[in-house]
């Protein structure tokens, strides 16, 4: 075996190692800011929508029909309550999740949470929770329709620390601006954004 050989297999062990080495260190600066970040992301937003309170309340508690007008879920299915709790199981880009109810209010507050954190691969170690909120605002626009304000609040839990890292990336997320902007479309409803808050 010659020099020039040598020297070949001495570069491609120093570029293995290197990568190595690289790949190592980026996994482990992703943990280290995994763990400096807080377990729990609370995302929310709200909308003004002209439209009563108990109108934009037949739509979030008519479960056949979210297929129709959530852009985040293509088809939902029944299953036996959980808990004492009704329970439905959500198919969409993001594969199937299983949601339970856990709070009714009508026509005030709706509460569900993922009821399978650790079911599917993508939300091994999560516990999410949506909360749904409805504020008659008055008379809508010269004093028409009446206007109520709607907020959407999801809190998620994450002890995976390079979970906590990824929950926080914006690719693929069903975030609440897109919730609120699929139940303005359904119901056909002008709407004003009022806040939008990714933390």
């Amino acid at each position: 075996m010659n020099w020039m050989e040598l020297r070949r297999r001495r570069d491609r062990r120093r570029r293995g190692a290197g990568l190595l080495f690289g790949v190592l260190g980026g996994l482990g600066g992703a943990l280290l800011l995994g763990a400096l970040l807080p377990a729990v992301r609370v995302r929310s937003g709200s909308v003004e929508l002209h439209r009563a309170p108990e109108t934009i309340w037949q739509v979030l508690t008519d479960l056949d029909g979210m297929p129709r007008w959530r852009s985040d879920v293509q088809a939902l299915e029944r299953i036996p309550d959980l808990d004492g709790k009704p329970a439905w199981k959500e198919v969409g880009p993001g594969g199937v999740r299983i949601v339970q109810l856990m709070l009714v209010d009508p026509p005030r507050r709706l509460v569900t949470r993922l009821a399978d954190p650790g079911g599917s691969p993508g939300r091994r170690g999560r516990l999410a929770q949506r909360t749904i909120e409805l504020i008659a605002a008055g008379p809508g626009r010269s004093g028409g329709a009446s206007a109520t304000r709607v907020t959407v609040i999801e809190r998620e839990e994450v002890g995976n620390l390079l979970g906590r890292v990824l929950t926080r990336l914006p690719i693929g997320r069903v975030a609440p601006p897109r919730y609120l902007r699929d139940l303005a479309r359904v119901l056909g409803a002008s709407r004003r954004q009022i806040a939008a808050a990714p933390e």
